[in-house]
C-alpha cells in the first residue's frame, strides 16, 4: 500500500490518494505535532476511486500534522501543513 496527500498543505479538508487497492478497510489517523489524535476514520477504498477526502478540519489550529494510513500490518506516514 502506498498513500500520500494530494497536496502537502490543507485548510479545511485533506485529500488522500492510495495507489494499491486492497479490499480491507484503511484506517486513517491525523496527529498533531505533539502526537494527539485530531481525526480518526476508516475508509473502504473501491476500484472506482483511488482517493478520498477527510473533511471538517477547519477548526484545527495551524501547524504541522502527521497522517497515518494503516491497512493490515502496513503503515504509511506523511506530513501535512494546516495553513491560512
Amino acid at each position: 500500500m502506498f498513500a500520500k496527500t494530494k497536496t502537502p498543505t490543507f485548510i479545511d479538508n485533506l485529500t488522500v490518494e492510495v495507489d494499491d487497492i486492497v479490499p480491507s478497510p484503511l484506517h486513517v489517523v491525523l496527529l498533531s505535532e505533539d502526537g494527539k489524535i485530531c481525526c480518526k476514520t476508516q475508509k473502504l477504498i473501491s476500484t472506482a476511486s483511488t482517493s478520498f477526502c477527510i473533511e471538517g478540519l477547519s477548526e484545527l489550529p495551524y501547524g504541522v500534522y502527521t497522517l497515518q494510513c494503516i491497512q493490515g500490518d502496513e503503515m504509511v506516514e506523511c506530513k501535512a501543513v494546516k495553513r491560512v
